[in-house]
């Protein structure tokens, strides 16, 4: 039985949610497209590029009804902890405003943009961000308030979903008693606070005790709140005991397992595609690059050619528009994903880490992949997946799928040690 299903706005954030799941021994799948859906796990996700879309709905409405239809206790719309979205580019108010529309959600839908494990905390449903030692609020943070796409003007996240179209919009303080959280029955959607792992199991535990009561829960958030579902589940397994996956699955823990914990082995030479713009990344090109790795210009001449021979020679390979001036999105990950699979196709590289939402998405559907399962992490959000595929080529390919601003600056030179 499927317990929890979610459909994730991005690639990056799809992996990230299935990890949060997967940590604490549920069994779970991902896959790229509804036709290849199942109920053989406890959760099941389902990876869109509704971040990307004028129309989001468009992209993520034909899955969450895809998904409604496996019977779940709560279905997940999966966003960034940084909550990119705007009303012209993967508006997350008109999801909230089209599961009401379509009778999917029938009470107040939660929304947990918090992760704080990942440095995202909401408090008075105004959203903060850690930079290094210090933790600014969302529309302060230069990364999210200078994002090319969806700059982040705002910190209250109700404002935000008030003008992206969902409808009355409250709020949930931390630690809420279950009287409270139904209190909010009445609105569109509510933003709901935490600054603790404590906090996030707490909305977990109420959301799961009123999907049990009332029928599914429909909510929208962060890894934050793929943990907070997951604990909720692991605390309270014996109440799902008849319906967990039997076999040699594991079992849901209470505690979920560490961040960094994989280890994979030898792979040869290491190609990362890089469409990302944040100067996370950009420091850890700089420090590939200190390492000897070969960076290759996604803009320059023979930009193929050029990264094919390096992997030749035995290099780990970088081809990224991170650096330099900005270019068009979409072009830029048509051409990564072209680059990424002639690599692999012409067998010159096993191990791949895409760093970028957008760009992961145009990446994996190069490779013709179906599904991603999830081995481990290198970073809170830098999620390791094997790839399933058609192409003999591409499948079991090892993935590493990294928002921008996600991992420290060595995150690339730990991709090609394989270790945590």
């Amino acid at each position: 039985m499927t317990l929890v299903a979610f459909v994730a706005d991005d690639f990056t954030g799809a992996t990230d949610a299935l990890w949060q799941f997967r940590r604490f021994g549920l069994s779970g799948s991902l896959v790229t497209d509804v036709a290849y859906l199942h109920d053989r796990d406890d959760v099941i996700g389902v990876a869109t590029t509704a971040r990307a879309s004028a129309d989001p709905v468009a992209s993520a409405l034909p899955a969450l009804r895809a998904v409604a239809a496996l019977g779940p206790l709560a279905v997940q719309y999966k966003v960034c902890s940084t909550f990119d979205s705007s009303p012209a580019h993967g508006s997350i108010g008109a999801v909230v405003a089209a599961l009401h529309r379509e009778g999917l959600a029938r009470s107040a839908v939660p929304v947990l943009a918090a992760q704080p494990e990942f440095g995202r905390y909401t408090w008075f449903a105004n959203h903060f961000v850690r930079a290094g030692d210090e933790v600014v609020r969302l529309d302060r943070h230069p990364p999210a308030r200078d994002h090319p796409v969806t700059p982040a003007t705002e910190a209250d996240l109700r404002v935000r979903l008030a003008e992206q179209g969902a409808g009355r919009t409250g709020w949930l303080p931390a630690g809420a008693s279950r009287e409270a959280y139904r209190a909010r029955g009445g609105d569109a959607a509510f933003v709901a606070d935490a600054m603790t792992e404590e906090h996030l199991r707490t909305l977990g535990a109420l959301m799961i005790a009123d999907a049990r009561d009332l029928g599914p829960v429909y909510c929208v958030g962060s890894g934050g709140l793929s943990y907070a579902l997951a604990s909720a589940l692991a605390t309270n397994r014996p109440a799902f005991d008849d319906h967990l996956s039997p076999g040699d699955q594991p079992s849901p823990a209470d505690q979920p397992s560490p961040v960094g914990g994989v280890v994979l082995g030898a792979a040869g030479p290491v190609l990362v595609v890089s469409g990302s713009r944040s100067p996370v990344t950009a420091r850890q090109i700089d420090a590939a690059e200190r390492a000897g790795w070969a960076v290759l210009d996604a803009g320059g001449p023979d930009a193929i050619a050029h990264a094919e021979a390096s992997l030749r020679e035995g290099r780990h390979t970088i081809v990224q528009s991170t650096r330099g001036p900005s270019r068009d999105p979409a072009g830029v990950g048509e051409l990564l994903g072209r680059v990424a699979a002639g690599a692999v196709r012409a067998g010159l590289v096993r191990r791949l880490v895409v760093a970028g939402g957008d760009t992961s998405g145009q990446v994996v559907a190069a490779l013709g992949a179906r599904a991603l399962d999830v081995a481990g992490t290198l970073a809170v959000g830098g999620a390791v997946c094997v790839l399933a595929a058609d192409d003999p080529a591409c499948d079991g390919l090892e993935v590493a799928l990294k928002g921008g601003q996600v991992g420290g600056e060595d995150f690339f030179l730990r991709a090609a040690l394989g270790a945590g």
